[in-house]
This record gives structure tokens, sequence and C-alpha cells, in this order.
């Protein structure tokens, strides 16, 4: 958090922006000297925003440089700025076109061929297309509904969310399944990755939210979600659905820290299957790279970047 400080030394007052930020479990305050007398509220705003960016850019994160944090701090700064600016209705309809794409892309990375078109009128008008798989139909509302689950969600990432999340994006597809962690060896087509016995699955799904909760104060926000991601997707905890909920529950822990949503495209997808891939053997410098840039654009393609 920054806020402006105002302190007096010989009648004078002197302007200062303060940080806290939390290093090894203790809050360490830092401090920069803005000018004496009164400074606008517009132009303390401004100065607030840059000294809030450069102070999360001197920490050291384990898998993020100082330039990336400071791109992933300005993207977000817009974000919000461009948000907060729109009406209630423009935001409504942003979230609306937002999560319609990325219902689209989450399902279509995993086969689905609806088309966006499609996918707008399943969410949107209730308009269910002729002649398509009723299972890539409930595919499509499922994700959706998932979408709306994260959005209430209030508590942190936990087993039981997962499950949760998992027993949704399931449901009425493979009821069987759904919500269970799968109890048989898995491959993927054409993949030579290879998975953890199933027998070990949730043993190391306890392990993960371990581990986040060990670093979740020492990580970066952005490189913590995506890293989590991977590592859910390389345990492969289900017989269906992983990389949905993978990508769900990144985009949780973005939320949940306030920065804003990834949508990975479809068109992107040999890309980002090769970065998943090396990201299976606990190599994440190509995933965050994908990442951050499909981020940008994502803003980009809604005027906001």
């Amino acid at each position: 958090m920054v806020y402006h400080e105002i302190r007096k030394k010989n009648k004078k007052k002197l302007n200062y922006l303060v940080y806290n930020k939390r290093e090894k479990g203790k809050f360490k305050k830092i401090s920069k000297f803005l000018g004496y007398g009164n400074i606008s509220k517009n132009k303390i705003i401004n100065l607030k925003k840059e000294f809030k960016i450069e102070a999360i850019s001197k920490r050291k994160y384990p898998h993020l440089t100082k330039e990336q944090v400071i791109e992933i701090e300005e993207l977000r700064q817009k974000y919000f700025d461009r948000t907060k600016s729109l009406s209630k209705e423009e935001f409504e309809q942003f979230e609306k076109s937002f999560f319609t794409e990325l219902t689209y892309n989450s399902n279509a990375i995993e086969g689905n061929t609806l088309s966006l078109e499609q996918t707008d009128l399943i969410l949107n008008e209730g308009i269910v297309p002729e002649g398509k798989n009723l299972r890539e139909i409930y595919e499509v509302k499922n994700h959706k509904k998932a979408i709306d689950f994260i959005k209430n969600y209030k508590n942190d990432v936990n087993e039981l969310f997962i499950l949760k999340l998992h027993s949704i994006i399931l449901k009425d597809t493979s009821e069987k399944f759904a919500g269970r962690y799968r109890e048989n060896p898995v491959r993927i087509f054409g993949s030579n990755t290879k998975f953890p016995d199933s027998y070990l699955v949730p043993q190391l799904v306890k392990n993960l939210i371990h581990w986040y909760e060990k670093n979740k104060k020492n990580y970066h926000s952005f490189e913590l979600a995506v890293i989590f991601s991977m590592k859910l997707v390389t345990i492969h905890p289900f017989v269906d659905g992983n990389g949905r909920i993978s990508r769900l529950v990144m985009n949780y822990i973005l939320k949940k820290n306030n920065y804003p949503w990834v949508n990975v495209y479809n068109k992107q997808r040999a890309e980002y299957l090769n970065a998943v891939r090396k990201a299976n053997d606990e190599d994440y410098f190509m995933i965050l790279n994908f990442l951050l840039k499909t981020l940008k654009e994502n803003l980009e393609s809604f005027k906001i970047s």
C-alpha cells in the first residue's frame, strides 16, 4: 500500500510517499521525499502509481526480471485506470465480452469445435446452435459457471476449491469423474510427457497447496499464479479438464491479488502448449514470457494498453 505522508520540520511542510512491503513475514517501510509545501491531489495520485511500481520492481523475485515486473505493474495500472473509468453498464459489457472470449478460447484449446460466435449465442442469447455436440454445449455453459463461481469465491486456494471447480467443469459431461482425482494412468496423444502415477495424485496436490502457502508471500502474484497453474497441470490430477482447471486457478490467483485475468488465445495454442511442456520440466522462462505477452495482447484488444 502506498500513502501520502506529511511531516513537519522547522515549520516546513515535507511531503513523502510511503510504501509498506512485506519481506520474510515482516513489514518494511520505504519512503520517498517529494518536496516542500502543497502538492496537488492529481499529482500525488500519479506519483503514488509511479512509486508503487518503482518499489515493487526493486524486490527480487525467483523467476521474474526487474523489467518484467515493471511491465506487469504498468499493465495492471492501465487496466484498473481504464476499467474504473467505465460506467457500470460499460464495465458489464466489457466483462461479458471478455469472459465469452475466455470461455471460447479455453475450451477450443482443449478441442471444443464451437466458434466464438456460437459460444456467444449460447452464453448471452440462450440460443443453442443446431447440429452441435451436446457435450460441447455443456462445456461452454460449465466454463461460464466456473467463472461465476470464481468471481464470488472469497477464500484462498485449497484442495476443496480445485475439486469444486472440476465438478463444475465436468457437470453433465463426465459426472463419473467430476470433482474426483483420476484413478488410472493418463497420457496426451502425440506427446511423450509422463504424468505421475494416480496413487500419488492426492498427496501431490496437497504438496502443491503447501508450496503455495509457503511461497505466496515471496513470489510476485503473476509468477505465483502462472507457476501454480503449471505445477497443477504437470500433476494432471484429473481424467479430463486439467488444462481448463489450471487456467481457471491461475486466473483466480491473479484476481485475488488484484491483477487482470489472462485469456490464452486458441490461435496461439501451439506456442502455449510448447511453453507448458517446458514448464513440465520446471523451466518456467518460456511460459512466463508467453503469458506476459498474452496479457499485453489481451489489454490491447480491449484498447486498454
